[in-house]
């Protein structure tokens, strides 16, 4: 099972890091657009919904474009991912129907409520304002990176 956020939340987050850089300078979406590989479609689609979840403001005309409605200390992971997916925990039985016998919960329910809680609390503890400094090391090359980095290692299947 990956657990990789879809592309709209890839690109909300890319948008997101890069207005953090500079939490106060108004960004158009062109330069969104264009800095952080979006396409304009795409980001056309994703700006509003930050927008209605408070996460950006914007400015139209000439002198208008995007920037953070919040700082970027203040902003999680999680609140990115549910202002793009809807709230993390659906309610659904992890058996999805599955040959879950018992009305009330199903067999996986303790492992699967506390996993999701963990996944949550870390998704909490990320702030914008990390994340950005971290994508700002590895450009700089200052960065530590970790061990279990995914990119670079071959995959066997």
């Amino acid at each position: 099972m990956k657990i990789v956020p879809t592309r709209r939340t890839d690109y909300a987050i890319r948008a997101l890091v890069y207005l953090a850089r500079d939490e106060d300078q108004m960004v158009t979406a062109s330069k969104l657009s264009e800095e952080m590989a979006i396409p304009k479609g795409f980001l056309h689609q994703i700006l509003p919904i930050l927008q209605r979840n408070g996460l950006v403001t914007s400015r139209p005309g000439r002198t208008g474009g995007y920037l953070l409605a919040r700082p970027a200390d203040e902003v999680t992971l999680l609140d990115i991912i549910e202002a793009t997916e809807g709230p993390l925990d659906g309610g659904e039985c992890a058996l999805k129907g599955g040959p879950c016998h018992w009305e009330e919960v199903c067999a996986l329910h303790w492992v699967w409520s506390a996993s999701k809680d963990a996944f949550a609390d870390q998704l909490r503890e990320a702030t914008l304002a990390r994340i950005a400094a971290d994508d700002l090391a590895l450009a700089d090359g200052t960065a530590t990176v970790p061990l279990d980095a995914h990119r670079g290692k071959k995959r066997t299947s």
